[in-house]
């Protein structure tokens, strides 16, 4: 009797792994399935994908942003290069600049906001 008890949890165990084993399995070849590596792509379906989900959208936008940073006062833009691209913080600046963090902070809110409605209003009148 014993001897059919551990048998039959035993079975039941192993059932389970297999049934389990197999959702993994088909998981992972399902998830596989979905991934082409690049290599294997023909350069007609990679200019495809690249019009369809890569548009000139990213180009249009630098073009922007970079008339909308070259109409900024001189100051904001030194500011600006400072956080970003200097990667200062707004009391190294502040020292640099000779005014206060406050300035420091305000002038770049004021300068990302003038940033981002110059670009809106650029695009929509696109």
């Amino acid at each position: 009797m014993l001897y059919d008890e551990i048998r039959a949890m035993y079975t039941t165990y192993i059932s389970r792994v297999a049934v389990y084993a197999r959702r993994e399995y088909l998981r992972a070849l399902l998830h596989r399935s979905r991934e082409i590596p690049l290599e294997e792509l023909s350069e007609d379906t990679l200019a495809l994908v690249e019009d369809r989900y890569f548009p000139d959208e990213f180009e249009i936008a630098e073009e922007r942003l970079s008339r909308a940073l070259s109409e900024l006062p001189l100051l904001r833009r030194r500011v600006l290069s400072m956080l970003f691209v200097e990667q200062l913080t707004a009391p190294e600046i502040a020292e640099k600049l000779g005014c206060s963090v406050g300035y420091v902070y305000n002038e770049k809110h004021r300068t990302l906001r003038k940033i981002r409605d110059m670009m809106e209003e650029e695009r929509d009148d696109q």
